[in-house]
């Protein structure tokens, strides 16, 4: 078992080092869900070391307002390197329509798209329906984060190799070190009974009573299955790498995504922040691991981007639910069960081949 409260205090206390000011000049980078936290700090970050930037809202006024933070923070007030677009990820329409404006948006400045920090995600306490009919926590977390991650994977891949210095483009998806948690031995079982591992979490019946974060673990888990199968998809039959892929976890982050969970009770109003003001790093050291993620080498393709744990114990912790025979099976499932919905409900997404590991 590994301790982590040493390594949680140690990673509030010294943050991970930022690269030279200029390691994204001129490039475009998008980062979801900007309007507080973790998503306006890594904004912050991308806009100090020269980026230009396309950040993502639900609600444009709050994209808005977090965008003039971002210049304000970064000093580059009225230069223009800073564009908002709305996105709802809680319908798919919205994210095929984001990426319809992405291109029309990048085309007519940079040309292409460098890095994509797909950061936007939630918990809920209570259960709660997408207008998709999934849970929501499924819908933002896996879902639709999986449709956005597809549709920027087949656009980035096919863009012009400009980059000559910065090589292919990033696509940085935020995870959580809580897809290790889930016991996956009885989710065959479960999927059998539902016809489907996703259908099974989406149905209140299976709604877990009294957790503070019900279906948080098992949608980055099922996250990270689909970003597996994605990295795949951005390896080209000669072998080369079109976009690097990688997943991130920032660590316990003090933020709002907790909020759901203090306004649960009385008593957690009083415990979640005390918990997140103890061991909860801060936004700006949190989001230096999206930095991180967005400048790995192609020869890190598919790295999970982290700080807790070593490389060993990462792949000790990880093997039951990412490398044993019931993982990959689970993984299957997930899979074919993300594109048979994304597929009916997207007609133009049947022309792609996205069977499990198809490129």
């Amino acid at each position: 078992m590994v301790f982590l409260l040493p390594r949680r205090v140690r990673d509030k206390l010294w943050g991970e080092p930022l690269p030279p000011s200029d390691s994204f000049q001129g490039q475009t980078v998008l980062t979801t869900g900007v309007s507080s936290g973790l998503g306006r700090a890594a904004a912050v970050h991308f806009a100090n070391l020269g980026a230009n930037l396309i950040l993502t809202a639900r609600n444009l006024v709050n994209g808005h307002t977090a965008a003039e933070y971002v210049e304000t923070c970064a000093g580059i007030v009225g230069q223009g390197r800073v564009q908002v677009l709305e996105l709802d990820m809680s319908r798919y329409s919205s994210c095929v329509s984001f990426v319809s404006q992405l291109k029309q948006q990048t085309a007519s400045c940079a040309g292409h798209l460098d890095v994509a920090v797909l950061n936007a995600g939630l918990i809920n306490v209570d259960f709660k329906l997408s207008p998709e009919g999934w849970e929501q926590t499924i819908q933002v977390n896996t879902l639709s984060t999986t449709l956005l991650g597809l549709l920027l994977l087949e656009w980035m891949g096919q863009q012009p190799t400009s980059q000559a210095e910065s090589g292919p483009p990033h696509i940085v998806f935020v995870t959580s070190r809580d897809h290790l948690d889930p016991d996956i031995t009885p989710w065959e079982e479960y999927a059998a009974q539902t016809g489907g591992l996703l259908k099974y979490f989406s149905d209140e019946q299976n709604w877990p009573r009294g957790v503070l974060d019900p279906n948080y673990a098992v949608s980055k888990l099922a996250l990270t299955y689909a970003v597996e199968s994605l990295c795949e998809r951005a390896v080209r039959a000669d072998g080369r790498v079109n976009v690097v892929v990688n997943t991130v976890c920032p660590g316990l982050v003090s933020t709002s995504l907790g909020r759901s969970m203090a306004e649960s009770s009385r008593w957690l109003k009083v415990l979640v922040p005390i918990h997140q003001r103890l061991l909860g790093k801060s936004a700006d050291f949190g989001a230096r691991f999206y930095v991180k993620a967005a400048r790995t080498s192609i020869d890190e393709h598919g790295k999970y981007i982290q700080s807790l744990f070593t490389e060993d114990e990462y792949r000790r912790l990880s093997a039951p639910n990412l490398r044993s025979q019931t993982a990959l099976k689970v993984r299957g499932i997930v899979w074919k069960e993300i594109m048979t919905d994304l597929v009916d409900k997207i007609p133009s997404l049947s022309g792609l081949n996205l069977a499990v590991g198809g490129h």
